[in-house]
């Protein structure tokens, strides 16, 4: 597999939700759960695939039923949007934002950076992200 993939991730703030593309999450493996990783230093948000949960770990659970759906699979976690909204600064609150990151398949995870966010228009439907 290529280490150089490249995919998108998308946070809508009014709602607090996080959609991810569904081809992101076959490549990671398919996992049972996910944790969202955010680095403040590196401004980088990571998606990791988890093979089994800890307790306060805050990793979410891959529901195959709504794998069969759209071209994304949605979390909504306000907790996550909050934290984005504090370190990148200036995002407003009933807009979408998209990421632009990288697959890394050898640590089954992805990489989005924060320093590259776009705004999402409000003439573009967020429901094909």
């Amino acid at each position: 597999m290529n280490s150089n993939m490249s995919t998108t991730m998308s946070v809508d703030l009014k709602k607090y939700r996080i959609r991810i593309h569904k081809a992101t999450i076959h490549q990671l493996g398919d996992p049972k759960y996910i944790q969202l990783l955010v680095n403040p230093k590196t401004m980088e948000v990571a998606i990791r695939s988890v093979d089994k949960t800890f307790t306060g770990d805050q990793a979410h659970k891959i529901d195959i039923h709504r794998m069969k759906s759209d071209n994304s699979y949605e979390i909504y976690s306000r907790t996550f949007t909050t934290k984005l909204c504090e370190i990148i600064g200036g995002l407003e609150a009933n807009y979408s934002y998209r990421f632009f990151g990288n697959i890394l398949p050898a640590q089954k995870a992805t990489v989005f950076s924060l320093k590259n966010i776009q705004r999402i228009d409000t003439s573009e439907n967020f429901d094909n992200d």
